[in-house]
């Protein structure tokens, strides 16, 4: 290639106009990975022969290597309108369009590469990503389906239907084509890390850590396996190794925010000095970690910070029944803070391990009025439990977490008890398919139906004896009352739960029950059963 890319450059030198021998060094240098030349020789093409389409094209490709994204889009749509019909760079448009979270405009660009090819396995692949993305596992399932046919050895195909049968919780099943993409290209990194993942979710947890390892020989800066190794850490109680982990899968973020533009406010990256500073915090990950991790407000002000929050509206009243004063920022005023972060990203910044979680509860409380509103669901004399079955819907890190209603029958069989839901606006279906023998209070549509989530829902958790509830923000928030709660969880938690445990230094009142083995829930709601006939509703740590 070296030799050939000098023969290209004898020939520019005798004719610096010469188009073809740049847009060949242009690929040539693509391939070396010497992305800046590469582009610079692109750009040469388009000065001297600006019609053609191609040059473009792969100057969005370039743009794409260097995370320039949007001038990846706006050059992949300049080949497009050159050559309308140019299938692929509608497929590398979509690709950068995807990058912005842009799914469904990058599904209509994927779609007309199809339509113009539909014999490229590369535009099924490529489709079968953004459905994927989109939600719809089965139809990616068979666009790389019909991608593998069109070519057999296809690694990156193989290793995007895995990624489809694991979203649809088929673990063992994309543990095969995992395998599959890795024997028709030992070492493909993504697809060990992806193997990692399936094996993770099987708990053959040091097969898993194995598959990790090799995937960052082969990639050192993948982001994504370092997160995934970092919680199989941080699941195994191995909390210094997690943060590590996650450090370099933030360095990740950070050189492409500075590809990308500096974002208005400054990330406390590093956690710097916040004596006499601001912080604006925010929570991406859901309504369940932005209560988990409102602990750590008291802390970044004892550091000295004034703290702001840019949270959904919705939650405004019920955090600000916590004790410590924070200002609401809408996104649109944040330009007056010193920095900002994500609260998950403070236990990483401060080394925070499993003995050292600050877990003061109650930090939310239940307004007195809300619960005179409520306390007439609850009988006396009666051990009264709310119940919680079901997350957000059509969210990936709620497969398996979700429980049928059906499967608390046995608590409703225990003499005393009464259950009351405390499900929202979600599974409420379930209702009306009750098994014999079970009944369930529902507070009717009111419950919780205004724009302040939560406040009703923690007015009458806070007169029930017990809340039992699937891995939901309803369970954070029973943990961040200090109110007795029993959370069932699937086999391999969520890392923040650990192993081998029945209590949590999230939450002290919190007992958990873990699934002995995947989708077994009746085995978890037979001990709870179990707990309560013989009187066993002890705290974790043992109290009443």
């Amino acid at each position: 290639m070296t030799d050939r890319l000098a023969a290209v450059e004898q020939a520019i030198a005798r004719d610096p106009n010469d188009y073809l021998a740049w847009h060949e060094r242009g690929t040539l240098l693509f391939a070396m990975g010497r992305m800046a030349e590469a582009l610079a020789s692109y750009d040469r093409v388009i000065a001297i022969e600006p019609r053609l389409a191609e040059p473009h094209d792969n100057r969005g490709l370039v743009l794409q290597r260097l995370q320039r994204y949007g001038e990846a889009v706006e050059a992949h749509g300049a080949a497009i309108a050159r050559n309308p019909r140019f299938a692929l760079a509608y497929l590398r448009r979509a690709m950068a369009l995807r990058e912005f979270g842009r799914f469904r405009e990058a599904l209509r660009d994927a779609e007309q590469a199809v339509a113009l090819q539909p014999d490229s396995p590369l535009v099924h692949n490529g489709r079968g990503v953004l459905r994927d993305d989109l939600g719809d596992a089965e139809a990616a399932i068979e666009d790389f389906r019909v991608a593998l046919r069109l070519a057999p050895g296809f690694a990156e195909a193989r290793n995007n239907l895995g990624n489809a049968l694991h979203a649809l919780g088929r673990y063992q099943e994309a543990l095969v084509e995992f395998d599959a993409a890795i024997a028709a290209r030992p070492g493909y990194p993504e697809a060990l890390g992806n193997r990692g993942l399936a094996l993770h979710e099987l708990g053959r947890f040091d097969e898993a850590m194995a598959a990790y390892d090799a995937a960052l020989r082969g990639q050192p800066g993948a982001a994504e396996t370092r997160k995934r190794r970092a919680m199989l850490h941080l699941l195994r109680g191995d909390f210094a190794a997690g943060w590590q982990d996650y450090d370099h899968a933030v360095a990740a973020s950070r050189a492409r925010q500075r590809a990308n533009g500096q974002a208005p406010v400054p990330r406390w990256w590093e956690g710097q000095p916040l004596q006499g500073r601001s912080i604006l915090v925010s929570e991406p990950n859901g309504l369940g970690d932005l209560l988990q991790y409102w602990r750590f407000i008291p802390v970044l002000q004892a550091m000295g910070a004034r703290v702001g929050c840019a949270g959904p509206a919705s939650m405004r009243r019920l955090l600000e029944g916590s004790p410590w004063r924070v200002d609401w920022v809408e996104p649109a005023d944040a330009a007056g803070f010193d920095f900002q972060t994500h609260l998950w990203s403070v236990p990483r910044l401060l080394r925070i391990d499993a003995d050292a979680i600050p877990a003061p509860v109650p930090y939310l409380r239940s307004e007195p009025a809300a619960e005179a509103r409520w306390a007439g669901l609850v009988e006396h004399g009666c051990i009264n439990i709310g119940i919680n079955w079901q997350g957000k819907p059509g969210r990936r890190i709620d497969a398996g977490r979700s429980i049928p209603l059906a499967a608390f029958l046995p608590l409703a069989r225990v003499p005393g008890v009464r259950l009351v839901s405390l499900q929202r606006k979600v599974g409420l279906e379930q209702l009306k398919a009750l098994p014999e023998g079970m009944e369930v209070v529902d507070p009717g549509s009111g419950f919780d139906a205004g724009g302040d989530a939560f406040v009703d829902t923690a007015a009458l958790m806070a007169s029930l004896d017990l809340v039992v509830s699937s891995d939901s923000a309803v369970a954070h928030l029973a943990g961040a009352m200090g109110r007795p709660t029993w959370l069932a969880i699937k086999a391999v938690p969520e890392w923040r739960w650990m192993l081998g445990r029945d209590h949590t230094p999230w939450y002290p009142t919190m007992r958990l029950f873990r699934q002995p083995r995947a989708g077994d829930w009746d085995s978890v709601f037979a001990a709870m059963a179990q707990a309560l006939r013989a009187g066993d509703t002890r705290l974790p740590d043992g109290s009443a």
